[in-house]
């Protein structure tokens, strides 16, 4: 009787150790897909990100580094520090609108000249990116790669341009446009060539006469620190812009690996 039962009973064992062995290869090779996938999917998310970074560094830099690539762009375009708007509305009224707009055109132009110093610790930057990073811009904002060019660069960036920015204000005379400024509306007493102009002078006097000196700040701004603000502002926008064309069409790009990440 006990062997008619083992007779029976083997080929159900037999059966159930091959339905084990079949669910623990499915098991296996399920688990080995799911350690896979994410590998393959966080390469092609790491490249991706970087691939449509270097393509916002790469465009900004090359727009705004060129000849008036900031005086010729209203949108990055830097202004008259707010502190000195009132001399410049003043001095305009008095046939001085010449300084204010030379004044403008140096900082601009410093500004230029400045900005492809940026573009190394740019690249740096997007080298050391980790696979976090690149997986919450996916997910981020639409301008979410340039919110990790700004945390993780802007610090260095800035102590970059800085030197860059003086050397380019002095060969461009920045200072020497804002003393013309300051002396043409009468608000320095401080004596250059442009007091030895006869016209300049009497402009000076009409100047102080309209209470121009009044609209002067009590201390000087400091234009080097604000050009190298303003030069980062907008470079950052720049790679703003062109992370936004990215996203919202990333077909136009041109590169399978930005469609792929960002046309999800």
């Amino acid at each position: 009787m006990l062997r008619k039962s083992l007779i029976l009973v083997a080929p159900l064992l037999l059966c159930a150790a091959s339905f084990q062995d079949t669910l623990n290869s499915a098991l296996n090779t399920n688990t080995q897909t799911q350690k896979s996938t994410p590998s393959a999917s966080s390469s092609s998310s790491i490249a991706g990100v970087k691939e449509a970074l270097s393509l916002g560094a790469e465009q900004a830099v090359s727009l705004l580094g060129k000849e008036g690539g900031f005086l010729n762009n209203a949108a990055v375009k830097i202004p008259l520090p707010a502190s000195l708007k009132p001399i410049a509305t003043a001095a305009e009224k008095v046939g001085g609108k010449r300084y204010v707009d030379d004044f403008v055109t140096t900082m601009n132009t410093a500004a230029s000249k400045a900005v492809p110093k940026t573009a190394s610790i740019l690249s740096d930057t997007i080298s050391s990116m980790s696979v976090e990073d690149a997986n919450a811009i996916i997910k981020g904002s639409n301008t979410a790669a340039t919110d990790y060019f700004k945390a993780k660069s802007q610090d260095k960036l800035l102590s970059a341009l800085m030197p860059i920015i003086k050397e380019s204000v002095a060969q461009n005379k920045v200072m020497s446009s804002y003393q013309s400024l300051k002396e043409f509306s009468g608000t320095t007493n401080t004596s250059s060539k442009l007091g030895d102009n006869a016209l300049i002078g009497q402009a000076s006097s009409i100047a102080k006469g309209l209470g121009m000196k009044d609209v002067v700040p009590e201390k000087d701004e400091d234009i080097e620190a604000y050009i190298g603000r303003k030069t980062l502002d907008g470079l950052f926008y720049m790679i703003a812009e062109k992370e936004k064309t990215l996203r919202s069409n990333p077909l136009a790009s041109g590169s399978s690996i930005i469609q792929q990440v960002f046309g999800k």
